[in-house]
């Protein structure tokens, strides 16, 4: 069926639920299907009414004709009579190392979207059928499951706006021949044609030849695709209500998130790793691939209890303690946090009344109860640990290792090298914010000196 403008709102172009929109924003790259769509758009603006309209256009640097592609676009928008933004993104050097050059491409045409696009706004973009027939067989043939063969959704929020693909059912033959009846013109990307890209290769080698035989192919297609939409959504009320009864027997104490293991046990594998997907998901972290799922069983759930295991998901981490499953943000560990440190106490620091390190403060707390005294002229040095050390907190009677103080304490393994240790005179005189030695207690009344360390969202305040 021929491609029209009144299809975007009476068709399954998914527009009609947003006509109440603020703004419609249009990304516009210049090629056959964004042309065609900011075509029709505008159209539909002079025959129906409907949201304001402006242009985003990202130029990748790519091509030797990207900034002739700017240009063309910029200069169709000032006929229609349109605002237009053009952003120019560098790529990373390491996203395109590990990604290859169109995943990253897309992470940064992506970040800019969502800077740019406001809460209330809708993001159109100009995929079609074509588009997601090949999105579809790339992802099968990297093994992906229900949320991966779901392919590109129809529409999907975007922070506080909306992404919507108006012209996902249009095939590309009849964007073509709409092009041509409105004296469209358009750029052509050369890379296209360079089949050593997959994407390139389905399009140009594999798929003309499945359309030869199954006519209907891009249907059948589409037909897959809401299929496997509507089984995730299933699977993710299905995780949505084990998280809630998985919340309501722990705690995150001071972590993003953690799952207790053994009630991750009692699931089912396959229930098991669904809630897993779901909780992941909720974070924003990258996804796990079959085999991660597997290290996460045998590793956190199915390994020795006294084990540490660690897995590195981009900027997270997953890490097991006291029973839970935690999910954290990887530690970001300068060489300045971990260099030991030497102060004389003069009299000025006593007036100051506070010691910036790089991983914390040293301050006195006004009207404090017990904490650790300081005399000028005493050397106070932080260090780390290096085994062997000993502490007695006030009421013990002896001291004893600080490894199973520390074990006590419940302090995971992972934080217990990076705990602040100071000394007074070549003595430990106190454990980070958890313990002063005996000898080393403030008197009743006197100023006492606590260690607060520095937070990502928290200010130091010593005046409590």
């Amino acid at each position: 069926m021929a491609f029209s403008y009144h299809q975007l709102v009476s068709g399954p172009g998914g527009l009609k639920e947003h006509i109440q929109a603020s703004t419609w924003v249009v990304a516009v790259s210049g090629g056959l299907d964004s042309m065609c769509l900011l075509h029709a758009l505008v159209q539909l603006q002079l025959n129906y009414p409907c949201p304001s309209l402006r242009v985003i256009h990202i130029n990748h640097g790519l091509q030797a004709q990207a900034d002739r592609w700017q240009f063309d676009v910029e200069q169709q928008c000032k006929d229609y009579g349109l605002e237009c933004f053009s952003h120019k993104v560098v790529l990373c050097a390491k996203e395109q190392k590990r990604l290859g050059i169109e995943a990253a491409a897309r992470n940064a045409r992506y970040d800019v979207f969502k800077q740019y696009v406001q809460a209330g706004e809708v993001l159109l973009l100009g995929q079609h059928a074509d588009d997601q027939t090949e999105t579809l067989f790339l992802r099968l043939l990297r093994g992906a499951g229900v949320a991966g063969l779901r392919a590109m959704p129809q529409q999907r929020s975007l922070g506080l706006a909306w992404l919507v693909r108006p012209l996902l059912y249009v095939r590309q033959t009849d964007l073509n021949d709409y092009a041509k009846t409105n004296y469209l013109t358009w750029c052509e990307d050369p890379s296209n044609q360079n089949s050593r890209f997959d994407r390139n290769y389905l399009r140009h080698q594999v798929i003309p030849l499945l359309r030869q035989r199954w006519p209907s192919l891009d249907q059948r297609i589409a037909t897959v695709t809401d299929l496997m939409g509507d089984a995730q959504v299933l699977l993710d009320e299905v995780a949505a209500t084990d998280l809630m009864l998985m919340r309501g027997t722990t705690e995150s104490d001071g972590v993003s998130e953690c799952l207790s293991c053994e009630k991750l046990k009692a699931l089912s594998r396959v229930r098991r790793h669904n809630l897993l997907r779901y909780w992941l998901g909720g974070h924003h972290v990258p996804m796990p691939d079959r085999v991660a799922m597997q290290v996460i069983d045998r590793e956190f759930l199915y390994s020795a209890v006294d084990g540490q295991p660690y897995l590195q998901l981009g900027d997270w981490c997953l890490r097991r303690d006291q029973g839970n499953l935690l999910l954290m943000r990887r530690l970001e560990q300068t060489d300045a946090k971990m260099v030991n440190w030497t102060c004389d106490m003069e009299r000025h620091i006593f007036l100051h009344g506070s010691i910036v390190l790089p991983d914390g403060v040293l301050c006195v707390k006004k009207g404090a109860g017990v904490g650790l005294a300081l005399a000028e002229g005493d050397c106070l040095e932080r260090r780390f640990r290096v085994g062997g050390e000993r502490c007695k907190p006030l009421g013990r009677a002896h001291s004893q290792s600080l490894k199973k103080l520390l074990q006590e304490a419940k302090v995971p393994a992972w934080e217990r090298d990076l705990l602040p240790l100071f000394y007074v005179n070549e003595k430990l005189a106190m454990v980070a914010d958890l313990w002063v030695n005996s000898d080393f207690e403030t008197v009743l009344g006197e100023p006492a000196w606590y260690w607060q360390k520095a937070t990502k969202n928290k200010a130091f305040d010593c005046s409590d």
